[in-house]
């Protein structure tokens, strides 16, 4: 087996950056630090260089197949295989973008969710037993959220990556059309993006339990509402969201790396959406 190593995407800022961090501090391997931004990604190693930790960077872009295909031969090459994977990577959108919501509704769905499932593909081969897979989405994206007839189409004991694929383009057919909400999905694009990124979640773990691999959990974590840069201008002057107060991304990652270090023999919880350690249903 190679030197253990963990994955952590969209890590040149925010959420990701602070998981990355921690990982640093407390993962028994070496954690790799990926984002698109190849200048940003460096300063962002560069800061944890100084507090005296040991990133690695390489540039990812989950929407583009190419992308991954070089950083899966790099990890392939280098460690032959995966212990922590956590697909951080994602989009959200000022408030006042000037781009049109079919816009906003294609760059999410391409990144967070089909960008995550394509990230999936092909790293769900090298995970090693005892392989820790967390994909940063909200709980906001549970099935009853959705309206009858999406819903009728989401049963997570059958539906598959193939299936949630064709979903997510019915979703951009509808915004496209204007006629998102009379079939059923959520008005807020996040939150329909994440019932897909959390039904991809439930898919896994159900597919990987006959795996002769033992021991490998996969959840979707929850920040919650988080004062990070791309969601700054949604924030009130008392840096609340809806009533409630968001969170730094300091304490954001805090929950997201501890199911990244879920111990060996841990079979609970996988499958699920979990926030701030709790199971979420997705009923």
């Amino acid at each position: 087996m190679g030197k253990k190593v963990a994955i952590v995407t969209g890590a040149n800022r925010g959420i990701g950056y602070q998981v990355a961090r921690l990982l640093l501090q407390q993962f028994p391997g070496d954690v790799i630090v990926t984002g698109k931004d190849t200048a940003r990604g460096r300063r962002a190693c560069a800061q944890l260089t100084r507090e005296g930790l040991k990133p690695i960077w390489h540039e990812l872009d989950v929407t583009q197949s190419a992308s991954i295909r070089m950083f899966l031969d790099f990890i392939t090459e280098t460690y032959r295989g995966v212990d922590v994977l956590v697909s951080n990577a994602g989009t959200v959108f000022p408030k006042d973008t000037p781009l049109s919501i079919y816009r906003q509704a294609e760059l999410t769905v391409n990144t967070n969710f089909k960008g995550t499932m394509s990230l999936m593909r092909y790293f769900l081969p090298l995970l090693r037993p005892h392989a820790r897979v967390i994909v940063v989405s909200s709980e906001l994206g549970v099935l009853s959220s959705l309206g009858d007839k999406i819903r009728k189409e989401i049963d997570l004991n059958k539906v598959t990556m193939f299936e949630l694929d064709k979903l997510a383009d019915k979703y951009l057919s509808a915004v496209k059309s204007n006629v998102w909400a009379e079939y059923g999905w959520p008005d807020r694009i996040l939150e329909a993006v994440s019932v897909l990124q959390n039904a991809l979640v439930y898919v896994i773990a159900r597919d990987l339990r006959a795996d002769c691999r033992r021991n490998i959990l996969v959840n979707a974590g929850c920040p919650g509402w988080t004062r990070t840069e791309q969601m700054e201008t949604h924030l009130d002057e008392n840096g609340c969201l809806g009533g409630v107060v968001a969170r730094s991304p300091e304490e954001a990652a805090v929950d997201i790396a501890w199911l990244a270090l879920l111990p060996c023999g841990t079979d609970s919880p996988n499958g699920n959406i979990i926030n701030k350690r709790q199971i979420v249903k997705n009923e």
